[in-house]
């Protein structure tokens, strides 16, 4: 799943916006149609960089190295953090960006090797179903040994057969899958102690997997069956689209035996994806209300959930509480506020949504081993001897 600007993993790099910020306002003002789908050079800035995707669809690049690069598909306003490394390429043919930055610590700098962006495309491409039969071999069958110049996916629906695949002997049984290429010389055949029925389908292939499925015996299991039967109730209907949904089935059969996953393995991505999407909205909200008083309850009122839904939510994907998250979140966002010697203590609280200056003095002394004042003190002195003027 492509990540977005909004998922929680973005936080690293910078935060996003639902509009842009006052602070934005001031900053040089350009408008870029982008084109090209690659990147010799990346960006950065040693002040903040906003951007905004205006029109059509647009990828983010960002590092802190400046040479392993993250993607994030552009979504609201986007802030980059000082000296990230950027730079941003359009997925639909063309995109617009609007760049506010600042013009003195605006820097590129090129990369060592250009990034290109890889679009998803198929690279499986089935180009006929030429036949697709189902057969019952009784004790003692034995077929004729023969060549083809097209791919054969053997399906093994229940008993046991013998495969001789270029005078490689395998033995096949319930939920056995194996894919001959052209090519090979291959003969079925049973036992006297063996029975067996079983799906044969040929079909011609983009050689995408090259050799990754030649030669192997995969032991599949329920789910192969499930959209093996999906692919012959298609091929039965019979109609242009039902056709359409049987080469989507095959496809879908092969991918799951090059990837050589079965269902036990296999995580619910459905529900994680769900779960992604959830936290990134109520990480959102709460980064854009950080100087609103935030409760757990209001969060749960908002995105409707329970609050033992946000609790395991917040613990097991970033590791600690709601509360926790939002109280670190406050005290580091106080911290910076200090350092800028704008407001007092209390003024910070009472922005910050404390319900008071003493709650918030015995939160922040938990947190940094010191009370605001002490910090307030201890980085005025610092600043000072630094800048003796």
């Amino acid at each position: 799943m492509q990540k977005r600007t909004t998922n929680y993993f973005f936080k690293k790099y910078g935060d996003v916006y639902y509009r842009m910020p006052e602070a934005a306002e001031n900053l040089n003002d350009s408008t870029l149609t982008l084109r090209a789908k690659k990147f010799d050079r990346m960006f950065y800035s040693s002040s903040d960089i906003y951007i905004a995707n205006e029109e059509g669809i647009s990828m983010l690049f960002v590092s802190q190295d400046g040479e392993n690069f993250e993607q994030f598909i552009m979504h609201r306003i986007v802030r980059i953090d000082p000296n990230v490394y950027f730079n941003i390429v359009p997925i639909s043919s063309k995109s617009t960006i609007n760049l506010r930055y600042n013009e003195e610590t605006f820097r590129q700098k090129m990369i060592a090797e250009p990034i290109t962006f890889k679009p998803i495309v198929p690279h499986l491409q089935i180009e006929e179903i030429l036949s697709a039969s189902f057969h019952v071999r009784k004790a003692n069958y034995h077929g004729k040994g023969h060549v083809d110049d097209f791919f054969e996916l053997i399906y093994i629906d229940h008993g046991r057969i013998h495969l001789l695949v270029d005078n490689k002997e395998c033995v096949l049984s319930d939920y056995d899958t194996l894919v001959v290429y052209p090519g090979q010389n291959h003969v079925l055949y049973t036992t006297e102690q063996d029975s067996c029925s079983y799906l044969v389908i040929d079909f011609q292939m983009s050689e995408y997997f090259s050799q990754s499925l030649k030669d192997q015996v995969f032991r599949t299991d329920k789910r192969i069956y499930k959209i093996l039967s999906r692919f012959m109730t298609s091929l039965e209907k019979n109609t242009e689209l039902d056709d359409d949904l049987a080469i989507i089935y095959l496809k879908e059969a092969l991918l799951l035996l090059h990837q050589n996953r079965s269902e036990d393995q296999l995580d619910d991505p459905m529900h994680e994806n769900f779960e992604n999407t959830l936290l990134n909205e109520i990480l959102v909200y709460i980064h854009n209300n950080l100087y609103s008083p935030l409760a757990v309850e209001d969060l749960c009122e908002r995105f409707t959930i329970s609050r033992s839904t946000i609790q395991n939510l917040f613990r097991s994907h970033i590791h600690t509480t709601p509360k926790q998250y939002i109280s670190d979140l406050k005290l580091n966002e106080a911290k910076k506020m200090i350092l800028e010697h704008k407001y007092t203590i209390s003024e910070i609280s009472t922005k910050l949504g404390f319900t008071s200056i003493h709650y918030f003095s015995r939160k922040f002394k938990e947190h940094f081993q010191m009370s605001p004042t002490e910090f307030a003190k201890s980085s005025y002195t610092k600043k000072v001897r630094h800048d003796p003027s």
